[in-house]
């Protein structure tokens, strides 16, 4: 069969440059700017430090500004970042939740048993100082627990040899009072990195702040599921919970299980679900002119297959589908170049920089068009990476965020960014590095 397949090979960009950490709560720190809430923030590995560090400066800005006596939960995969000065361009989370420790606020975290070398979050400069500071009784006030190795919290079985893990990147926290004393009450904090100096100066990522009652409550309850099944032999394969449709940030968390043994199965695919419910072509309710609806994905990990067929047949339904990936399978780059005679975006992400390779490690989908009976543009981010693992056996959490102004900010000061840098700079020897057997790409580690 002919096909009219554009593929863009490259590697990633980003931007939205923040400048700054946190207001400290004792004072001891000049005031440093207040985080932002509702508007995207993305990183740039390859500007400067601040514009690396930006979802740090939003984070620590964040931890800052909680008072005594509230309460910081927080759950990542990957929490290794190394001792160093902490600065307003360069925060150090560390030193930032041991300071809002000392001012009276609860900490607790919860980390994956193992990052992706092989070694434990247990062996980190982070884990070492905090574990003294927070102690490790999960019925105190505050703690740093781990999830049992080669387990997640929730998730617990091994496909293939694919172990189970937690992969989730949030924080929640009961009270933020910002510089001019206004106070934001059950803030979400969702982003796609990692707690590492690689997630700053080597990958692009991304990351939202938020209030919303019902979805604040959601990844409470999430984050209390996390610890309850924590030192389970079982845990929960089939967690999978889902926020409430009319949410401004809809939540989803998992795993979720197959219903027929077949990890591929489509019908329980949550992404496959969600392009179900996209129209390619319609009418614009407030021009009355006809559209397409667009679909621009970046995604480090990029390997379930039934996705990929979903949007080569979108593509065929007359849909706009961009993807830039870092990661893929052979299965599912040749359903996502089966479109007939159609074009489709297809942008790999490894660029060769300053002696590092330079990657897309967002996990995001832009839908701009008609979705169910409405055409509100929407973003669909969090931990959630297209794998099989990150489906069925993985702690993670995804938001669909429906709002045309977010979408708009990851369009345009971080989609075009990215795909077009990796699509101008990754060569083609890197590019197919990229592209991993069916088999390797159930064993890769997300990120």
């Amino acid at each position: 069969m002919k096909r009219a397949v554009k593929i863009l090979f490259a590697a990633t960009v980003s931007a939205l440059l923040a400048v700054g950490g946190a207001v400290v709560a004792t004072g001891a720190e000049a005031a440093e700017p207040d985080p932002v809430f509702g508007v995207p923030v993305f990183n740039d590995p390859v500007g400067s430090e601040a514009a690396q560090y930006a979802i740090f400066q939003q984070l620590a800005r964040l931890i800052d500004r909680v008072p005594a006596g509230e309460t910081i939960e927080m759950s990542w995969f990957e929490f290794k970042t190394p001792d160093y000065a902490d600065t307003a361009a360069r925060p150090n989370i560390t030193d930032r939740l041991i300071k809002a420790h000392r001012r009276g606020v609860n900490v607790r975290i919860l980390l994956d048993g193992k990052v992706t070398d092989g070694s434990s979050n247990a062996t980190q400069p982070p884990y070492l100082r905090l574990k003294p500071e927070l102690g490790t009784n999960e019925t105190a006030s505050s703690y740093i627990l781990l999830c049992a190795k080669n387990k997640g919290c929730i998730g617990k079985r091994k496909i293939g040899d694919a172990d189970a893990y937690n992969h989730n990147k949030f924080l929640t926290a009961t009270k933020v009072v910002l510089n001019n004393g206004a106070v934001k009450t059950g803030v979400v904090f969702q982003s796609s990195g990692n707690l590492g100096t690689w997630d700053a100066d080597t990958a692009y990522n991304n990351a939202i702040t938020w209030t919303e009652a019902s979805s604040y409550a959601n990844y409470k309850a999430y984050f209390n599921d996390l610890k309850k099944y924590r030192t389970s032999s079982t845990g929960d394969d089939n967690y999978y919970r889902v926020g409430a449709s009319a949410d401004q940030y809809k939540t989803h968390f998992f795993p979720r299980k197959e219903t027929n043994e077949d990890v591929n199965q489509a019908s329980t695919d949550t992404i496959v679900n969600i392009l179900d419910s996209v129209k390619c072509s319609y009418v614009g309710q407030t021009d009355g002119k006809p559209h397409q609806t667009d679909i621009r994905i970046v995604m480090w990990a990029l390997t379930r297959t039934a996705v990929t067929k979903k949007l080569a047949d979108l593509v065929k339904d007359g849909c706009w589908v961009d993807v830039v990936y870092s990661t893929t399978s052979t299965s599912a780059l040749h359903a996502l170049q089966d479109v007939g005679n159609r074009e489709i975006g297809i942008t790999s992400c490894g660029v060769q920089y300053d002696n590092r390779t330079i990657k897309a490690h967002s996990k995001y989908m832009l839908i701009d068009g008609a979705y169910d009976d409405d055409q509100i543009p929407r973003v669909f981010m969090g931990s959630h990476n297209y794998s099989i693992t990150a489906l069925r056996n993985a702690d993670e959490s995804m938001v669909r965020i429906r709002d045309a102004s977010v979408h708009g900010a990851y369009l345009h000061s971080n989609f075009y960014k990215v795909r077009d840098f990796c699509r101008t700079n990754t060569s083609a020897a890197a590019a197919a590095t990229t592209v991993l057997s069916d088999e390797a790409a159930l064993r890769f580690d997300e990120g």
